[in-house]
């Protein structure tokens, strides 16, 4: 069973900022997951907002995965691109060492990314052109949630209800 439940997302401001969803995961006898969708409109900023927010909602899991269209060529040295690594660097995240994913005739970048939380929780990645539909190649992994399993347990707790009072002032009078 899956469930999800949206924590944070991006208001409709008009300005162009980041678009983004930061959503909560449920597995049955596994533990939660942190998603986090964004698309930045090229040549804008804000991203410490959406940064800030996500690390903020973070704290609360074992896991943790952004997906998104940064608009930042991360194949290039710019303020972008040194952004996004500060953040991802700082943050203690991973990003998923994809090839260039946005292809257009005399060029191509890396601007869908993915981003997690721990390298080894990885268990495969891969890209896969999709030139009919869009520029860009459908990115994906195969990542490694924990599962909780919780053991069962036999409680036994004493029914104070059903208390005989005699027989137990008998038995603390025995034991004297």
């Amino acid at each position: 069973m899956l469930r999800a439940a949206i924590l944070k997302s991006s208001s409709g401001s008009p300005a162009y900022r980041p678009e983004f969803i930061i959503a909560e995961i449920l597995f049955k006898d596994a533990s939660k997951l942190l998603l986090a969708m964004v698309y930045r409109p090229p040549n804008t900023g804000y991203l410490n907002e959406f940064f800030q927010l996500f690390l903020e909602q973070q704290v609360h899991f074992r896991h943790s995965i952004i997906f998104g269209d940064f608009n930042a060529d991360m194949l290039q040295h710019t303020f972008d691109s040194r952004q996004l690594n500060t953040f991802i660097i700082a943050s203690g995240l991973y990003l998923i060492p994809f090839g260039s994913t946005h292809h257009l005739r005399n060029s191509s970048t890396l601007l869908d990314l993915c981003i997690i939380d721990d390298s080894d929780k990885l268990i495969e990645y891969g890209q896969h052109e999709v030139s009919f539909l869009s520029a860009h190649d459908l990115i994906h992994i195969k990542y490694g949630v924990r599962v909780e399993r919780r053991p069962g347990r036999f409680i036994t707790c004493r029914d104070w209800g059903n208390l005989n009072e005699e027989a137990f002032l008998f038995d603390i009078s025995e034991n004297d």
